[in-house]
């Protein structure tokens, strides 16, 4: 279980990161936006790994679950259009949505199997629970993902997910 969180810990930081360094990147005010909020919750996560960890190392009651959803984040942004950028930024910005978008997929998949494989039933929910997170990061960058593509009619005939 510890090695569990201690990789999942790194994935974390190496997330928080890949958004910190890519946000200076883009173009697009949203995506730019999306990127600092996905590095606040990486942050956030890595945080309450290292106190779950800390609570099972000294033998204590694993900590209260954040309560944290993707749901005010994802209706302050479903109105907004993308802002007007060009089309060669656009391209640029989809290659690093799209890098996100396998990050916080491989992040989710990660959670997933070694909840499948955990015993402890209240270690298991919360995998499952950062799952769920990773998730709901993953939509977020799709939405953005969908929204270039069709912004710029490329008529790709799927999108790449």
């Amino acid at each position: 279980m510890y090695d569990v969180l201690k990789l999942a810990e790194q994935f974390e930081i190496e997330g928080y990161k890949f958004y910190t360094s890519k946000k200076q990147e883009v173009k697009n005010k949203a995506v730019a936006e999306i990127f600092e909020y996905l590095a606040q919750m990486e942050k956030e996560h890595t945080e309450f790994i290292r106190n779950l960890m800390k609570s099972l190392e000294e033998g204590r009651e694993i900590p209260e679950i954040p309560n944290q959803s993707a749901s005010y984040f994802k209706s302050r942004y479903e109105g907004q259009k993308i802002s007007e950028t060009s089309p060669e930024d656009d391209i640029a910005d989809l290659s690093v949505l799209r890098m996100a978008y396998l990050i916080e997929k491989d992040f989710m998949e990660f959670y997933g199997k070694a909840a499948e494989k955990e015993t402890n039933e209240k270690v298991k929910s919360i995998l499952i629970i950062l799952r769920d997170w990773e998730e709901g990061h993953k939509k977020i960058i799709e939405e953005q993902i969908k929204a270039i593509i069709e912004r710029n009619n490329l008529e790709l005939g799927f999108y790449p997910f």
